[in-house]
């Protein structure tokens, strides 16, 4: 079992907090992803549950047991960092083995690990090579081999991916989403990329300021934001958010966005307005679109529109819509007017849209 619990964490640095009051469950097999920029505190937090950097205060829970001032030696977790931290003067199998003979695993035993995880990530026909004869993704399953023979019940990862180029990314993403089917073990998973998040994860926690903005599936998140901040870092590109003449926002999401040439309103639209493409990018079976538009407001503003048909040239007079479905609000605090739970203020939002 492998359930995290963190309580009215607090961590401060001297007199600057990075942390406070934060509270988190993942779940006992989950593959979280603590998401979000540079210094949102997503490395602190996993530091925390480790063990390497004690939170200030609050209370850490390992499958019930508090551990909050547990050594991390004695964690029954294993961490897989960024830069790999595999020595260099060891063997493949040298570096799968460290930790069992330190741990005093007999020698049969250690041999039978060492075959099953090197197997398991395709480490088998390398074990007697150095790393430095090895590729970035080669040494990345080395580092992956020598925490899984520990039989953890939590994995950490920090970044694990960020040192490898795009194609190995995409396909470490891959064979690390099936290594976790395989283990059914709780992988807590940092990243600053929010395609990694939405294409591995269980569960994405994203983080903001040293707050937790939305904690939900990748669909949730996607579809159901609870926030400007998330309804922006989720999605690319980001959607558009423009100003209310009530002063609230409203949200739509450049693939959810109907367009065309002229400026007949689409019978099915709930909001709609003109504009003028400003640029056009091929991306293949996808065009995007930069667009001008004047606001409710009466401000000008660019949106983007994402769309299959890219036959729409540059400097066309396009009308845009957006089904009722697809918009979302937000208040003056930024924060989601879902109809389900503040039927009145997404009633008067949708009145504005209407031009009622």
């Amino acid at each position: 079992m492998g359930q995290i619990v963190l309580r009215n964490i607090c961590k401060s640095f001297g007199d600057v907090k990075v942390i406070e009051n934060l509270d988190l469950t993942i779940e006992d097999g989950q593959f979280a992803v603590l998401v979000g920029a540079s210094g949102c505190g997503k490395t602190t937090l996993l530091r925390i549950i480790a063990g390497i950097g004690p939170a200030t205060s609050g209370e850490l829970y390992l499958d019930g047991e508090e551990v909050s001032d547990l050594a991390p030696g004695k964690r029954d977790i294993a961490m897989v960092f960024q830069n790999y931290a595999i020595y260099p003067n060891m063997t493949v199998k040298g570096n799968i083995e460290f930790g069992l003979k330190n741990n005093h695993v007999p020698k049969a035993e250690r041999e039978r690990l060492i075959a099953e995880v090197a197997e398991s990530v395709g480490l088998t026909d390398l074990l007697k090579r150095k790393p430095n004869t090895l590729s970035g993704g080669q040494r990345q399953r080395v580092a992956l081999a020598r925490a899984m023979v520990k039989k953890p019940k939590v994995f950490l990862m920090d970044e694990p991916l960020s040192n490898l180029d795009a194609k190995l990314r995409v396909q470490m993403r891959s064979e690390l989403i099936e290594l976790h089917n395989k283990l059914k073990t709780t992988f807590v998973y940092v990243t600053h990329d929010q395609v990694e998040a939405m294409s591995m994860a269980d569960t994405i926690v994203l983080m903001n300021n040293g707050e937790i903005q939305q904690q939900a599936s990748p669909e949730e998140i996607y579809e159901d934001p609870n926030n400007v901040f998330t309804a922006q870092f989720i999605g690319t590109p980001a959607m558009n958010i423009l100003p209310m003449p009530n002063g609230c926002f409203m949200g739509f999401r450049p693939e959810k966005t109907l367009m065309s040439e002229g400026w007949d309103k689409a019978p099915s639209a709930a909001y709609h307005t003109t504009g003028r493409i400003i640029t056009r990018e091929m991306l293949g079976s996808e065009t995007l679109y930069k667009v001008q538009i004047s606001t409710m407001t009466g401000e000008q503003t660019t949106v983007m529109v994402k769309l299959t048909d890219g036959s729409i040239r540059q400097d066309s007079q396009i009308s845009l819509d957006v089904e009722q479905g697809a918009l979302f609000f937000f208040d003056k605090d930024t924060k989601r007017i879902r109809e389900s739970q503040r039927a009145e203020e997404y009633a008067a939002c949708m009145r504005l849209i209407r031009g009622e």
